[in-house]
C-alpha cells in the first residue's frame, strides 16, 4: 500500500544523475577519457534558459560520472525537464564550481529527460546526452610567457629596422 501512495503522490520528479551515453573527454572530442580529477556538475529546470544546479558535485571515473537519484525542485513526477552536466579539471580550479570561469567548463547538450518518483517498480530514466562534455584544456602560463617573449622579439625587430634605414 505504501509503495502505491509513493507513485501516486506526485512529488518532485528524479532521474539519474549520469552522462553514460556521452562520456566526458578532455581537449577535443577524441581526446581521453575525464579521470577522477574532472568534476561535474548537473543542471536542470522546466525551460532550457533556466537551469540550476541540482544534486552533488561529483567525479568521472573514464568519462562517466553517476551520483544517483536526483530530484529536480518544482518539477512533479511523470513531467519533463531540461538537463544539461558541465564538468570541469579540479587539478586547477578545485572542486567548487563557483571556482572555474566559464570558458574553462566543458558542456553536455540540454535534453529533455523524463521525470518519475525512482520509486520501484517506477525507475529512474538517466539523460541521453548526444554530446560529451569537453573539458578544455588549462592555458599553461609558460605559454603566455614565450608568446610575450615572441611579441618582444617582433617589436625589437621591427624598432631596429626602423632605426637602420
Amino acid at each position: 500500500m505504501v509503495m502505491l501512495l509513493a507513485t501516486d503522490s506526485l512529488g518532485q520528479g528524479v532521474f539519474g544523475y549520469s552522462n553514460s551515453g556521452a562520456r566526458t573527454r578532455m581537449g577535443s572530442a577524441d581526446g581521453p577519457l575525464a579521470g577522477t580529477n574532472v568534476y561535474a556538475q548537473m543542471f536542470a529546470g522546466a525551460q532550457p534558459g533556466s537551469l540550476s544546479p541540482v544534486g552533488p558535485v561529483d567525479f568521472h571515473m573514464e568519462g562517466v560520472v553517476f551520483a544517483g537519484l536526483v530530484s529536480v525542485p518544482g518539477i512533479p513526477a511523470y513531467t519533463n525537464a531540461y538537463v544539461q552536466m558541465v564538468a570541469w579539471d579540479s587539478t586547477f580550479w578545485g572542486t567548487t564550481l563557483a571556482n572555474v570561469p566559464a570558458d574553462q567548463l566543458g558542456r553536455t547538450d540540454v535534453v529533455t529527460v523524463f521525470l518519475t518518483t525512482g520509486v520501484f517498480p517506477d525507475i529512474a530514466f538517466v539523460p541521453q546526452f548526444t554530446q560529451p562534455a569537453i573539458v578544455p584544456p588549462i592555458p599553461e602560463p609558460s605559454v603566455w610567457a614565450l608568446g610575450a617573449l615572441a611579441l618582444g622579439a617582433v617589436g625589437l625587430r621591427r624598432f631596429v629596422t626602423k632605426a637602420l634605414k
